[in-house]
């Protein structure tokens, strides 16, 4: 009766593990992709950010990431940016123009309902609109670290924002991101700050 059963369930099992395994296959090629266009054509930008430290049951404990940049009003966009006012789906995908400030982080200055093209450094985002302002969500404000090494991001509390925080990303010519470091004080990556400090807690 049991190596009837088994008999029957094991196809399913084959069958999920195959499905699992090419979810993961996707997810690094995928990343991998977005690397290596974004190394080739030098599409690598940082966000200014502050942060705070949740838990999810699924995922464990990461570090959220609020970018300066979610929140930006009509006023301050290009003027061809008005065509998004007229979108009239539910949270929207927009591509985002992005310059650079002096100090090395970028910025948005326009937001565009079509792809552009490749001439210009852009970003994906989903979008919400209230009023004269937009709220823009990215795919990259989650950062994973080690429990402890997040638990001590959350316990510097606001001194954490004194080290001016910015996530850098990878981006590719349609506009996909993924990670590339977050970083405190200039060019120091959390994790090492966050092992410098650990000595002197304990």
């Amino acid at each position: 009766m049991k190596n009837n059963l088994l008999k029957k369930i094991f196809p399913f099992f084959i069958i999920a593990v195959i499905v699992q395994l090419g979810v993961i296959t996707f997810i690094l090629c995928r990343s991998s992709s977005i690397k290596n266009d974004a190394e080739k054509t030098n599409r690598i930008a940082s966000f200014k950010c502050e942060m705070r430290d949740p838990y999810n049951p699924f995922k464990g404990r990461y570090v959220q990431l609020n970018l300066s940049e979610s929140s930006k009003g009509f006023d301050d966009l290009d003027i061809q940016s008005n065509e998004v006012r007229n979108i009239q789906r539910n949270t929207p995908i927009v591509f985002c123009l992005l310059k650079r400030n002096s100090d090395g982080s970028f910025r948005i200055t326009g937001l565009r309902s079509e792809e552009p093209d490749d001439s210009y450094l852009f970003v994906r985002a989903r979008m919400e609109r209230w009023g004269d302002r937009v709220s823009l969500e990215f795919p990259f404000t989650e950062y994973y670290m080690q429990e402890n090494y997040a638990r001590e991001v959350d316990s510097l509390g606001p001194i954490f924002y004194q080290l001016e925080p910015r996530i850098e990303v990878y981006i590719d010519s349609h506009g996909n991101c993924i990670q590339k470091a977050l970083y405190v004080n200039g060019d120091e990556k959390i994790e090492d700050y966050i092992k410098k400090l650990l000595p002197r807690r304990y």
